[in-house]
């Protein structure tokens, strides 16, 4: 189950990836190059975005419970402290990770209720990119590839 579990988390972090960069991307060339209608591109990628994020986010509380090094963490808190592998997965991974989707979240209401084009561009920048920031600052990348 677990290897199940840890397969499709990677190709589930594709897949956000490129959606949620595709998507800043679009919303800079759109700042700059001042479109001033609604995309349903834009929120095509965001859709796209929120539920691979949210889909990671489960499968990566899956992966959390699950996984070989948990029952060390209930039994032996300090000892996975002290190991910077076991606590980068442990608290730093989830934590963050977990910021960054509720970033995510926060980010695709704004982009919703917002009324112009300026107002969407704006929340997808500021809200996905900096979820995407968050992420990909704890992404295993030597795992990843």
């Amino acid at each position: 189950m677990y290897t199940g579990l840890l397969h499709t988390h990677r190709t589930v972090a594709y897949l956000f990836l490129v959606a949620t960069t595709a998507l800043i991307l679009l919303a800079i060339y759109r700042r700059i190059s001042g479109a001033h209608a609604a995309d349903s591109k834009q929120a095509l990628l965001a859709k796209i975005a929120l539920i691979s994020g949210h889909t990671q986010l489960l499968l990566g509380l899956g992966l959390y419970f699950v996984g070989p090094w948990f029952d060390q963490l209930t039994s032996n808190t300090a000892e996975v402290m002290k190991t910077a592998e076991l606590r980068w997965f442990a608290v730093e991974h989830i934590g963050a990770n977990l910021v960054g989707i509720v970033l995510l979240t926060i980010g695709n209401s704004k982009f919703k209720k917002a009324t112009d084009a300026e107002g969407k561009d704006k929340a997808l920048l500021i809200y996905f990119g900096l979820g995407l920031l968050l992420i990909a600052s704890r992404i295993p990348w030597d795992r990843l590839f």
